[in-house]
């Protein structure tokens, strides 16, 4: 999925779609089951049986003026779209959010007062207000905590992949959802909590995909759980990029819980992501770090399969300063690598495969090791056919 990043560039940075081999029989047997609530009764589920990760309230996506209209939709008795839950797994009467997260959030922070309403089209005499400028009017207060919420919750599910699909056929107005946030919600810990607190501080990763300011829909926090999966290979690769990331927070929930030091490492290995990501942007100028290189020419889109082999190597201090100190060099092996039609179609077609990614990290790394002499390995990667 691509998007323009905020210079208007087309960027292609977080999760795309791929086969989750379901089929029919995979929903069978799901309840979809009606639980509406008013609006007082849902604010008071929020961070109870609707857990809303602390985490994810810094990517809210909707401007005060959105969140606005959605308040007054609701004191108008505008009809809204209904909010999907589903059950969870681990925890008993308790849902993450399918659809719907941006209007809860909505609701949980007017009522916390945390904005005014702004540029109302029909109540201009609440413009300017908080809820706690207007909760002590008995009618406006009974319009609010008395309005019902369509909400039905999914359950009986059996597959992870199955909330997965569901959650890409999904819209929240006209904001694609992002796979990290069910992520975030299936596998919540104490690492993907300190990621999306990392990715909060901007940094050269930021300046890579053109962004002023933390992603809303988190490429940020995916690129940098897919690099530390690569090079830490606690979870070998085996062409699932969705199981491939999912196991790797859920191991790193795990060690920042239970491994003295673990945090510590893995705060050095995103320091030296973000030396990398430096260095590769003075030593590709000009939008060329991580994209596809061929006829001669640097493509405009930001490629991920790209920022995996280039970040990974320059993540290595001695080639990371070898090449700093000389960039055309650095230039000239990448340039001759990418020309490789073996490399090319590691980067083009089926991107994913355990073939493909483990082609386009031994050609590129070798390339390094014959240069600088170093000893750059390829990350855990299952063997895969062709």
């Amino acid at each position: 999925m691509s998007e323009a990043d905020d210079n208007g560039e087309l960027f292609d940075a977080t999760e795309e779609s791929v086969e989750l081999e379901l089929t029919g029989a995979s929903f069978e047997g799901l309840l979809i089951q009606p639980a509406d609530w008013t609006i007082g009764s849902l604010y008071t589920q929020i961070g109870r049986q609707i857990d809303l990760n602390p985490a994810f309230q810094r990517r809210n996506v909707w401007t005060d003026t959105a969140k606005s209209n959605f308040i007054e939709s609701i004191l108008v008795g505008i009809p809204i779209p209904q909010i999907l839950l589903s059950s969870r797994a681990d925890k008993k009467n308790s849902y993450l959010v399918l659809d719907g997260k941006q209007r809860l959030l909505a609701l949980k922070g007017f009522i916390e007062n945390e904005f005014p309403l702004r540029k109302l089209r029909i109540l201009r005499d609440l413009e300017g207000k908080k809820w706690q400028d207007i909760e002590g009017e008995e009618d406006w207060s009974d319009r609010l905590m008395n309005e019902t919420q369509r909400t039905a919750v999914i359950k009986n599910w059996t597959n992870e992949k199955v909330l997965y699909e569901i959650f890409y056929r999904l819209n929240s107005g006209s904001v694609k959802l992002s796979p990290m946030e069910l992520r975030m919600s299936l596998h919540p810990g104490t690492f993907l909590k300190f990621i999306v607190e990392w990715t909060e501080e901007l940094s050269s990763l930021h300046t890579l995909l053109g962004k002023k300011k933390p992603d809303p829909r988190m490429s940020d926090v995916e690129l940098s759980i897919r690099h530390l999966a690569f090079s830490t290979g606690i979870t070998p690769y085996n062409g699932d990029l969705k199981a491939f990331l999912d196991q790797t927070c859920v191991e790193f929930n795990d060690r920042f819980d239970n491994e003295e030091g673990y945090k510590q490492r893995i705060e050095g290995n995103l320091d030296d992501m973000t030396a990398a990501i430096r260095a590769g942007l003075d030593i590709f100028p000009n939008r060329t770090f991580c994209r596809k290189f061929s006829e001669g020419a640097y493509e405009t889109r930001f490629n991920r399969a790209v920022f995996d082999v280039q970040v990974g190597a320059l993540a290595n201090q001695d080639v990371r300063e070898a090449a700093v100190a000389g960039p055309e060099r650095f230039r000239s092996v990448y340039e001759a690598v990418a020309t490789r039609g073996d490399f090319t179609r590691s980067v083009e077609f089926a991107t994913k495969t355990p073939f493909a990614t483990r082609t386009r990290f031994d050609l590129f790394y070798q390339a390094i090791n014959q240069e600088y002499g170093t000893d750059l390995e390829t990350p855990n990667i299952q063997e895969g056919e062709q």
